[in-house]
């Protein structure tokens, strides 16, 4: 969900310019994750068919397992607490952000927050179908690639994206989508990965976005993620249908306090009547 680096650079006075994140849900960001401007298009809402569910206490179901309101509410939490103090801090940079992007509010971190928790499930499950595992070291291997690409270093991305409503904890969500969707393109389309030419001059861009001449990481070590990142659109049309597929045969569903899941976005979209009811582009970070 987070594509290309995050640029919202900060200057001495902390002014952001050229900010273009796409956080997909991957998409947006789908993005985003790709996070990684780009917003879902709030088109033709398709709701799963899941029959009688009852959303006691649950603020989402996916196949027999829930999602807490609790669990969704908590994250919120940390991801406004996370916004205010740097909207705080940095007042000029949000402005900027938020001209371009919309305002971050409680309702859209809220309903962005429930829709990566439904997409880990989703994700897990196809990868279970394909016998795809994502190791504690994949992980962390990606969430550092996707750090350093789009910010500099792990420490100034997890700065940084607290603009978009993101903490930490809420952040490596979003990238473990974002991670998981990578393994699973490798899985369908292996051969969708850029040459080493294209994937060398990603790099260099990259650096000269960034304004440094070397990363904590070495062109090596960023190599396979690079080579994907580039090919991302072309990767996330073979794994959307397939997250579609197994969407409909789990089925989601959401509460109305929440939203409403659509599944040709694969999204949780605002209706009335819910928490959130004014429609809201997601922000996305999308990396892979």
């Amino acid at each position: 969900m987070f594509v290309g680096p995050l640029r919202t650079e900060r200057t001495n006075k902390h002014r952001a310019r050229d900010i273009t994140p796409h956080w997909a849900g991957n998409f947006a960001s789908v993005k985003s994750p790709r996070l990684f401007g780009a917003a879902l298009a709030l088109v033709a809402v398709a709701v799963a068919a899941t029959g009688c569910t009852s959303h006691a206490g649950a603020a989402a179901q996916v196949d027999n397992g829930t999602i807490d309101t609790s669990t969704v509410r908590s994250i919120t939490d940390l991801s406004m607490d996370a916004y205010d103090a740097y909207a705080a801090a940095h007042p000029q940079v949000v402005a900027q952000v938020e001209a371009q992007q919309g305002a971050t509010t409680r309702d859209s971190v809220q309903r962005r927050v429930l829709n990566t928790l439904i997409r880990q499930r989703l994700d897990e499950a196809e990868a279970r179908k394909l016998g795809i595992t994502l190791t504690p070291q994949d992980f962390d291997a990606y969430y550092q690639a996707t750090a350093v690409t789009s910010a500099g270093s792990v420490s100034a991305f997890e700065d940084l994206v607290r603009v978009y409503g993101y903490a930490p904890e809420d952040v490596r969500g979003a990238v473990r989508v974002d991670a998981f969707e990578s393994k699973i393109a490798d899985k369908l389309a292996p051969d969708l990965v850029a040459s080493d030419t294209a994937t060398r001059s990603s790099y260099d861009s990259l650096l000269s976005q960034l304004g440094v001449k070397t990363l904590p990481l070495s062109y090596e070590q960023l190599r396979p993620f690079l080579a994907r990142q580039a090919m991302s659109k072309q990767r996330s049309a073979k794994v959307k249908p397939e997250l579609v597929k197994i969407s409909h045969e789990l089925g989601v569903s959401v509460s109305p306090r929440f939203g409403v899941w659509s599944v040709d976005d694969l999204a949780v979209l605002a209706q009335d009547g819910s928490i959130a009811t004014t429609p809201t582009p997601v922000t996305q970070l999308s990396l892979s």
